[in-house]
């Protein structure tokens, strides 16, 4: 970009509304709490354990995938509107040979599952936005994950996306069972789920009397333990009752509650009335616990409430997979 004389003046009056596109960006997710911020290909790269990439040469990319950067991503909003002014004479340059017909080389950028990533090229990002385009040439470099990232991914979400990664690492889940869908919203989570499939090994090796290898007991627990409750919380419509949790959390929550209820009722409690028992006590809807509540109040029985996040509790061994015979 050497060489090129002043911008005209128009180009100058285009920065200064792109500034303003940035502030009403940031004071608009003050209020929506959505991420006005670039997604920072480090972090990303760091939490995801990003490592093996292939090159796709150049192809046209949508520009509203483009929500990351690698070096830049402090002076850009997420719809690449600039926050500097410092960005100003380097913006207005590019501006003019766009508007001029001026050539300009192809974008480098990274995909990361939705989302890219840009390498070399955001002020042309930027100023192609402004201008309406819909697509950017690039070339691209994509790396391989494990887990989705899609394109509202926020900053503060991956230290859960990097719990999950860990996950996979350690069970092979996703090999193992290629259409499992694991996603939670808990800190620990993970933790929790390796606890589980540690508990149904032990019961696997002294079932059959016999070593049980990790992959034999992540299979099982996926297809005894794991698959059968959440078909039943989809049968149930749980997900209506509990619309911030997703099909795991609701299993953890649903078996640490499982383990609360037998503990406090002394007697065997199926899963269905421990469902019911956890939808009364943790819906954020107080419609869907009413009902429950009324009917035992009626009957004179004691409905223990237990303390704190249901989901944070202690794991239940998976001593006897969930099926149809455990009270569905």
């Amino acid at each position: 970009m050497t060489g090129i004389g002043a911008s005209p003046p128009h180009t100058g009056s285009d920065f200064r509304k792109a500034r303003r596109r940035a502030l009403r960006e940031d004071f608009h997710c003050m209020f929506t709490r959505c991420s006005p911020y670039l997604l920072p290909f480090q972090v990303v790269q760091e939490s995801l354990h990003l490592s093996h990439y292939s090159y796709r040469d150049l192809q046209s990319v949508p520009l509203n995938s483009i929500v990351g950067s690698i070096g830049r991503y402090h002076d850009f909003t997420r719809h690449f509107w600039p926050r500097q002014d410092t960005l100003r004479e380097r913006w207005e340059r590019i501006a003019y040979l766009m508007t001029s017909g001026g050539g300009l080389p192809p974008v480098h950028l990274y995909q990361v599952d939705e989302v890219y990533f840009v390498k070399d090229g955001n002020h042309r990002v930027s100023v192609a936005r402004y201008l309406g385009a819909s697509t950017i040439g690039a070339y691209v470099w994509e790396f391989h994950t494990r887990v989705p990232l899609p394109l509202n991914t926020r900053q503060e979400e991956l230290p859960l996306k990097e719990e999950l990664v860990s996950f996979l690492e350690h069970t092979d889940l996703d090999r193992v069972r290629p259409q499992a869908e694991i996603a939670f919203t808990t800190p620990g989570s993970s933790r929790a789920l390796e606890e589980h499939i540690s508990a149904h090994r032990y019961w696997l090796e002294s079932r059959h009397g016999r070593l049980v290898t990790v992959t034999e007991a992540v299979r099982s627990w996926y297809d005894l333990v794991y698959a059968p409750v959440v078909e039943i919380v989809r049968e149930r419509g749980l997900p209506h009752y509990f619309p911030h949790s997703t099909e795991t959390d609701l299993y953890l929550g649903i078996l640490d509650r499982h383990r609360y209820l037998v503990h406090a009722w002394q007697r065997p409690v199926s899963l269905q009335e421990t469902i019911e028992n956890y939808t009364a006590h943790f819906s954020p809807n107080p419609r869907y616990r009413i009902p429950y509540l009324l009917r035992h109040w009626l009957r004179g029985e004691h409905c223990p409430v237990e303390q704190g996040s249901p989901i944070t509790a202690p794991p239940v061994p998976a001593e006897v997979p969930y099926s149809s015979a455990a009270g569905r």
